[in-house]
């Protein structure tokens, strides 16, 4: 291909290559060139460093992509706010887009496409709306479809993304909840989504029994399929309020309250059912400042119960806003 090239005494084209590569100028996907004693350096446009600038024939050299980053074509201006990751459900990958970078992001979701080979589907953010946690999503690349089939931890569900409410960035945090669960227990996951939490439990660990409760139908009906996908036996979905439905089961041993947009109602429905000795896995989105607060209020919400309670772990599970983050704290009812 033809490029405009900087022509550099070989023993300062490394020095000089440097420099270009700072200021962004230097052509990627283009071999430098070397006649004599004079290396030439394709550049993106004309450059004042001190050597002339020359017109000339170049080969095309195969740069590895590090990044979507690297192949997205937008100004090297908006460069710096390009989104520095985004979630993948399957292989849909979904992102928030600045309000800045609105005008680029049908290229930006192609650029991830070429730089995930994994990823279909690319799919903007609008957040998580309404009691029933369903995302607002807008197709910017691939087929438009919302469904896939999320794998992890050796385990697969089926999810449309659009519809029901599934974090990838909880995975880890599953993982260490499962793990805390001992045999026999009775465990209830108030509101399960598509169970990854209740199927996890149910396949790594030896409940006697895993209440799944969701009032989503998309999210239960998932929830139904994904039960008979991975086996999950010990796994007992139920449709409906959260609430209402912890009232008719055999007081558990553990209760997981995933619902950090508003979890108290729950905690406090959950107060009045664990048994003795059982543990609240409790999720609240907050500030900093606000956490030990939170953590105090545990403790007099459960004493308002005439329960005894204490928070034997806590911590930031992941970012969710610029202030906010999402925190797990692991409530000792006695």
């Amino acid at each position: 291909m033809r490029s405009i090239a900087v022509a550099v005494p070989k023993e300062k084209a490394e020095e000089v290559r440097q420099t270009l590569l700072a200021m962004g100028l230097l052509r990627k996907g283009v071999a430098p060139d070397r006649e004599a004693d004079t290396v030439y350096l394709p550049v993106t446009m004309s450059v004042a460093v001190g050597y002339p600038n020359v017109e000339r024939e170049f080969r095309e050299a195969f740069t590895p992509i590090r990044s979507y980053k690297d192949v997205a074509r937008v100004p090297p201006n908006f460069k710096s706010m390009l989104p520095t990751s985004f979630d993948t459900v399957g292989d849909i990958a979904i992102l928030k887009i600045p309000e800045e970078l609105a005008p680029f992001e049908t290229e930006i979701a192609n650029a991830i496409l070429r730089a995930h080979t994994n990823m279909k589907v690319v799919a903007a953010d609008a957040g998580v709306k309404g009691p029933l946690r369903v995302r607002q999503l807008r197709i910017l690349a691939g087929p438009d479809r919302t469904e896939t089939v999320h794998r992890e931890f050796g385990l697969s569900y089926n999810v449309d993304v659009a519809r029901a409410y599934f974090s990838p960035r909880l995975g880890s945090e599953r993982l260490r909840i499962a793990n805390q669960v001992a045999d026999g227990e009775i465990v209830v996951d108030m509101f399960s989504g598509v169970g990854p939490y209740a199927i996890l439990i149910a396949k790594r660990r030896e409940p006697r029994i895993v209440h799944a409760f969701d009032a989503n139908p998309d999210a239960f009906r998932y929830l139904g399929e994904n039960v008979r996908r991975n086996r999950a036996d010990r796994v007992e979905p139920k449709l409906g309020d959260a609430i209402e439905l912890l009232a008719t089961v055999e007081p558990p041993h553990r209760i997981i309250i995933d619902y950090p947009q508003d979890p108290n109602p729950a905690y406090r429905a959950a107060l009045a059912r664990i048994v003795p000795g059982g543990v609240v896995h409790y999720y609240a989105f907050l500030e900093a400042v606000e956490r030990e607060d939170r953590e105090h209020e545990l403790l007099n919400i459960a004493e308002s119960f005439g329960r005894g309670a204490e928070v034997v772990g806590w911590r930031d599970v992941h970012g969710w806003s610029p202030t906010q983050k999402l925190y797990a704290f692991d409530v000792n009812v006695t």
